[in-house]
């Protein structure tokens, strides 16, 4: 998981601090290859508000799912990514 320092880690989308009030959303580290163009958002942290309105945000909640689907639980359950970036446990 993103290790986070509220008023010393940045938006991975806009660049800027992550306040100690900011809703965030945060992801561990699925994408591997560095060559993916959204490699740079995995494993990172940002404001909510960016993560909703950003134009990669719709592929970047595929390429999780398709991600976090491999890795299942005992009873079958995975995790899954909403569109609004919060992840819950499925299955």
């Amino acid at each position: 998981m993103a290790l986070i320092i509220r008023n010393q880690t940045k938006c991975a989308i806009c660049g800027t601090i992550i306040d100690q009030e900011d809703d965030i959303i945060t992801t561990t580290h699925f994408i591997s290859s560095k060559e993916d163009p959204l490699w740079r958002y995995s494993d990172s942290c940002m404001h909510k508000r960016c993560f909703l309105t950003w134009e990669h945000r719709a592929e970047f909640v595929k390429k999780y799912n398709a991600v976090a689907r491999e890795f299942t639980f005992k009873d079958g359950a995975y995790h899954e990514m909403q569109a609004d970036g919060i992840i819950r446990i499925r299955g």
